[in-house]
């Protein structure tokens, strides 16, 4: 779906694309990262900069996505394209709002939560 799929791999981890379809990699690298999140946030004894650096990946993937999504050669419908970029805006500004506890992550871990689902709908 966001052809992210070899930053993700640079970026998270070696998933071999060889034997794992491009949305389910993908599906894999957001639910890794949302795991990730969500268990920062429910530690209570986790450090400032363990959460600034999950949040920081989290960001950094939905970067990652909204740069395939924005490419001319993605074959994408328009109006899922711009949906997806404008998701991607909204996690980029929450994020820093959580950064300065200004808002509650949890709405970055069920954004991530419904994009995993919707790729691994698509991947079956």
């Amino acid at each position: 779906m966001l052809n992210v799929h070899s930053a993700a791999v640079e970026a998270y981890g070696s998933i071999d694309a060889r034997i794992v379809a491009p949305a389910r990699a993908e599906a894999l690298v957001f639910a890794g990262v949302t795991r990730r999140l969500e268990a920062v946030y429910a530690d209570e004894q986790s450090s400032d900069a363990a959460r600034v650096a999950v949040l920081h990946d989290n960001r950094r993937l939905w970067l990652a996505a909204a740069a395939a999504v924005a490419d001319d050669g993605n074959a994408m419908p328009d109006g899922l394209r711009t949906s997806l970029l404008g998701l991607a805006a909204f996690v980029d500004r929450h994020t820093r709002y959580v950064m300065r506890g200004e808002e509650d992550p949890k709405i970055l871990f069920e954004i991530n939560r419904r994009v995993v689902g919707g790729l691994s709908h698509g991947a079956q």
